[in-house]
């Protein structure tokens, strides 16, 4: 019989499931990569990895296989693995991409959501926009946002019905999250310079699913902008990788 545990997510959406330990494994590493507890760049092994998280090799290797296929690890050959490097071209390069596919899975997802999945949105949106205000005090608080946001957008995902955008969405979404980790360790008031993290209302209301499009297109394209010119003052940036760190440079 396939071992099991009990895994309870940090967001507040999300029930507690029981779960195989590849899959225990996999949501850990996943969240210690998105948040960037593991830092771009950082080389894995998994004798390391099993003395820090307490799973096995089997499940070890289970996620880190599935890391890989969604772009977040890399396997280095006979050296064991690598969280996957953030360079400056590699974000400009996705936020092309969700500029594309942001809003296009927001407006398939407020045109086919359900009456729950709408009132879920409109509720999580509302509190993303009340907690980004005190971001930059607080590091939970960052968390608190950038989980509470990837689970909204994976709601609009789920709301298309379209499994190619949903798996899409899932590859995306992990490398999102690191970007924004990183910014925001150096960075917390870049969500402050956001004018809201909400959706008009009109957009729920009346299911405008062409506003909630051109709304998120707008975000997305000032977000893109302003987190390049981020990276244009970070140290070394015309390295090749880019990683959190603790403070501003000077």
């Amino acid at each position: 019989m396939k071992e099991t545990a009990v895994v309870k997510s940090e967001t507040p959406l999300v029930e507690s499931a029981r779960v195989s330990l590849g899959e225990a494994a996999y949501q850990r590493l996943r969240t210690d990569i998105v948040s960037c507890r593991l830092a771009p760049g950082q080389k894995l092994t998994e004798k390391a990895l099993a003395a820090e998280t307490g799973f096995g090799g089997s499940p070890l290797r289970e996620a880190l296989t599935r890391l890989d296929h969604e772009g977040l690890v890399r396997t280095l050959p006979r050296k064991g693995y690598q969280v996957t490097p953030l360079t400056p071209k590699s974000v400009d390069d996705l936020f092309d991409l969700w500029t594309i596919v942001g809003p296009e899975l927001v407006r398939r997802g407020i045109k086919n959501a359900t009456h729950d999945q709408l009132e879920q949105l409109r509720r999580g949106f509302r509190e993303v926009d009340e907690l980004a205000h005190g971001v930059e005090e607080k590091q939970e608080l960052r968390e608190s946002v950038l989980n509470l946001t990837d689970e909204m957008f994976a709601l609009f995902a789920e709301a298309t019905k379209n499994e190619y955008l949903i798996n899409l969405f899932m590859r995306v979404s992990g490398d999102m999250h690191r970007i924004w980790s990183t910014v925001l360790s150096a960075y917390p008031e870049t969500l402050d310079e956001v004018e809201s993290h909400n959706f008009p209302e009109q957009v729920f209301t009346d299911r405008d699913s062409e506003m909630a499009a051109d709304y998120a297109r707008r975000h997305i394209v000032a977000m893109h902008d302003r987190i390049l010119r981020i990276f244009s003052r970070w140290p070394s940036v015309m390295s090749t990788e880019v990683a959190p760190m603790s403070g501003r440079s000077t």
